[in-house]
């Protein structure tokens, strides 16, 4: 932490597999003669004698394969320099007869949580504008009384049909639901964030 590693593993997203890789090379799990769980030359050192014992690098083995694998994606919007002004974005492109989109705005502001990234985008290729959208393809509608009357609900499931067919995901409220409780559910695009 003191050396800025890990502020570049959040900031410079090719950094977190090049530490795995080195880990991976430390372990020396590539030669086949090595058998010993540590030595002196990977993982075991003055600093840790209290620790040979339990030192076995087999056993971060699996792991490391993993995380090797595993993506690394940076969630932080370059349109705002920061969160007040993304949420003073949003409020003044929220639909002025909405008070569904509001309520999701100010719930999401006073937690502390991911913001959208745009408010009243297009969905490109389709006729539809839902009311928010988070990067890279996550849409949200915030429905209110007026999506009670079946033919809007008729109209909403057709569009948001459309928008999973292209491949992107999306998520509904209706004023009915808690909307705590249904946030909650998706903690990987309503992430804390301050």
């Amino acid at each position: 932490g003191s050396l800025g590693i890990l502020s570049q593993m959040v900031d410079v997203v090719e950094a977190f597999p090049l530490v795995v890789k080195m880990a991976k090379e430390i372990c020396r799990f590539d030669e086949e003669q090595y058998k010993a769980p540590a030595s002196y030359d990977d993982l075991m050192s003055y600093y840790n004698q209290r620790d040979h014992q339990r030192l076995d690098r087999f056993l971060i083995r699996e792991a490391l394969t993993r995380l090797g694998q595993a993506t690394i994606e940076i969630r932080k919007s370059s349109l705002f320099s920061d969160y007040e002004q993304q949420y003073q974005y949003l409020l003044q492109n929220l639909d002025s007869k909405s008070s569904t989109e509001l309520k999701f705005i100010e719930y999401l502001y006073e937690n502390g949580l991911r913001l959208p990234d745009a408010a009243q985008k297009r969905v490109p290729g389709i006729y539809c504008q839902p009311d928010f959208y988070y990067e890279p393809r996550f849409w949200v509608f915030c429905d209110g009384t007026p999506h009670d009357h079946p033919e809007a609900r008729a109209r909403d499931q057709e569009q948001r049909q459309l928008i999973f067919a292209r491949g992107d995901e999306a998520w509904t409220w209706h004023y009915s639901e808690n909307l705590e409780a249904k946030i909650s559910k998706r903690p990987d695009i309503f992430s804390k964030v301050r």
